[in-house]
């Protein structure tokens, strides 16, 4: 389902990891975002034939991140592979595991966000700072929209200058205005993950 939609995107299929896909692009960032709403977007079809068939969704998570990349053949005498190494790859695999803390089917690094030609096409918003194992200095994390349901997007579209506040305040130790802007988000958009999270 996924392979044909990141060929159309100029995506090139480094490895199948378990349940996982690793992709590159060398093209540009927005080859790779338009790629990721694109799969979300065939995963909603996919889950609807599986429904017609009495079987539970599938949901994924995807995490892109944009940098340098050592591409080539790594390994020893005794085995050897095709692959892509970096703090860059770390970085995307990083955001893929956070999906689920925030129920964000899709995060971007700031680096993602920063190489995108026309940011402004896309519907993000600032999600939270992590700090990555062997890092130094927390990451910035954005969450795109764009692939959300509809009822999910008008609700956090609504809600995000007031979030964006919040988040500012959580991160200024303003616990209790964070408090009370994530409770009025909660009350206008009950299934944003994010806020319970900070809550």
């Amino acid at each position: 389902e996924m392979e044909p939609v990141i060929g159309r995107n100029d995506g090139i299929i480094d490895k199948y990891i378990g349940d996982a896909i690793m992709a590159l692009f060398p093209g540009n960032a927005d080859d790779a975002l338009a790629a990721a709403i694109e799969m979300l977007a065939q995963l909603e079809v996919y889950n609807m034939g599986r429904g017609r068939a009495g079987y539970n969704p599938v949901q994924i998570g995807i995490g892109l991140n944009t940098g340098m990349v050592l591409l080539g053949t790594v390994g020893g005498l005794n085995r050897m592979d095709s692959t892509v190494i970096s703090d860059s790859v770390n970085l995307a695999s990083r955001l893929e595991g956070v999906t689920k803390d925030y129920a964000a089917p899709l995060l971007i690094s700031e680096h993602t966000l920063y190489a995108l030609q026309a940011p402004s096409r896309y519907r993000i918003r600032f999600i939270d700072r992590i700090l990555v194992k062997g890092k130094s200095h927390p990451q910035a994390v954005y969450e795109v929209l764009d692939a959300d349901t509809p009822q999910d997007r008008a609700g956090k579209l609504t809600t995000l200058p007031m979030f964006e506040e919040a988040v500012a305040c959580y991160h200024m130790r303003d616990v209790w205005r964070a408090q009370q802007l994530f409770q009025r988000c909660a009350a206008i958009a009950p299934n944003d993950q994010a806020t319970k999270v900070y809550l």
